[in-house]
C-alpha cells in the first residue's frame, strides 16, 4: 500500500512538474515573441537593405550578376569574358570563363538558388589569341565591372557584362530589365572610366 502511494505520490509531482515546465515555456515563447516585436523594424530594415542590393545588380530576389559570376569561378578557374541573364525557359546566368588550359566554358548559374552547371555542349576552343591575353590583362575584370557600372548608375538592373577586345579592351555592360529603361555602359578594362553609348541618347 506505501509502495502504492510513494508512485503516485511520484506520478502527481511529475504532472505538477511538466505542468509547470510547460507554462515556463509557452511564458518563455510569448517574452521570446515580445522580444522580436521588438526588433522587428531593425530586421526588416536590414532585410530591406538587401533586397535593395539585389534589385540593384540583378533580377528582384534572385543571384546578382556578381554572385554568378563568384559562384562561375568557384566551379571552375579561370577568367570571366561574359554574363547574361537567359529569360528563356529557365532562367538563369550564361557565364562563359576562359579556363587556365585556355578553353573557354559556358556555365549556367540559376539565378534563383546559384547552382552551376555546365554546358558542355557550347564549349569552345578559342583561337583567338590577342582576346585571350588582352582578357587576362585587364586590370578590371568582370565583378568590378558590375561595381563599377551600379556606382555610377544607383539602383540600376545588370543584365549583361561583356569583355570586348578594341586593342585596350573594355567592358559592355547592359542595364535595366525593361526595354524603355535599357542602356549599355563602356568601361575602360584599364582604368574603369565609364562611358555611355551614344545610340541610348
Amino acid at each position: 500500500m506505501k509502495r502504492k502511494l510513494v508512485i503516485a505520490t511520484v506520478a502527481a509531482a511529475v504532472l505538477i512538474g511538466g505542468g509547470t515546465y510547460t507554462a515556463a515555456a509557452v511564458a518563455d515563447d510569448d517574452a521570446s515573441g515580445a522580444a522580436g516585436a521588438g526588433s522587428v523594424p531593425v530586421t526588416v530594415q536590414d532585410r530591406d537593405d538587401d533586397a535593395s542590393e539585389d534589385r540593384s545588380a540583378g533580377p528582384a530576389g534572385s543571384v546578382t550578376a556578381a554572385q554568378a559570376v563568384a559562384a562561375a569561378l568557384k566551379h571552375t578557374q579561370g577568367t570571366v569574358s561574359s554574363v547574361d541573364l537567359d529569360d528563356d525557359g529557365d532562367r538563369h546566368w550564361e557565364v562563359d570563363v576562359l579556363g587556365k588550359d585556355d578553353r573557354e566554358r559556358e556555365l549556367h548559374v540559376d539565378v534563383r538558388t546559384g547552382a552551376v552547371r555546365e554546358d558542355k555542349a557550347e564549349a569552345e576552343n578559342d583561337d583567338r589569341d590577342d582576346d585571350r591575353a588582352a582578357l587576362r590583362a585587364a586590370s578590371v575584370d568582370a565583378r568590378e565591372a558590375v561595381g563599377t557600372a551600379l556606382r555610377s548608375h544607383p539602383g540600376a538592373t545588370v543584365t549583361s557584362v561583356d569583355f570586348e577586345n578594341d586593342g585596350a579592351g573594355h567592358w559592355e555592360v547592359e542595364l535595366g530589365d525593361d526595354a524603355a529603361d535599357e542602356r549599355e555602359l563602356t568601361i575602360d578594362a584599364k582604368t574603369a572610366s565609364v562611358s555611355t553609348d551614344p545610340s541610348d541618347d
